[in-house]
């Protein structure tokens, strides 16, 4: 396994291997933004735009009216721009995590480690999806181009927010966060 750290001393191009290598970040980190930003900052610009490109493709994965609807569930996730930050969250919990939940929703149920504030779920990174882009931008004077998932509509069918279908579709993630704080 290669490190994003190792690669001062030898340039690997950025493919999705190496996305998911650096995009997974310890649930203990807070400033998840600053800690993206210092991995990337060691690789070519060619490689922020590679590494800008995989995020993309994987945030157009999981942008599906199913996982918004198990991020309802689960920390009252409710506009596009919360589902937006919950995405790059769920993101930094791996290759493994977000295909099981692309399999099956209600598995985020298996994430331990869910973040809380004010003592109730709050899986979300503000803006992380901005970090390559910012950085480009920065050394190279232009912007990559923008890729807002927010502009497309969730792939799928929307959920229903009724309490006993959401129970239906999410058993497990109903069972565990649905009535604490509501």
């Amino acid at each position: 396994m290669i490190f994003v750290s190792e690669i001062y001393d030898v340039h690997i191009a950025m493919n999705l291997d190496l996305f998911w290598q650096t995009i997974t970040i310890d649930v203990e980190i807070e400033d998840k933004n600053s800690h993206l930003k210092s991995l990337l900052e060691s690789l070519s610009s060619d490689d922020i735009e590679a590494f800008d490109t995989h995020y993309n493709t994987q945030l157009r994965r999981l942008w599906h009216w199913d996982i918004w609807g198990a991020a309802f569930v689960t920390c009252g996730c409710n506009t596009e721009y919360d589902f937006l930050d919950f995405c790059n969250w769920l993101l930094t919990q791996g290759k493994e995590t977000v295909d099981n939940i692309i399999s099956d929703p209600d598995s985020l149920i298996s994430i331990e480690n869910i973040p809380l504030k004010d003592a109730l779920p709050y899986p979300y990174c503000d803006e992380l999806d901005l970090v390559s882009g910012l950085l480009y931008e920065e050394r190279n004077g232009n912007e990559l181009p923008y890729h807002n998932v927010v502009n497309f509509a969730p792939q799928g069918k929307k959920f229903k927010s009724k309490p006993k279908l959401l129970k239906q579709v999410y058993p497990q993630l109903f069972n565990k966060y649905w009535t604490k704080g509501k």
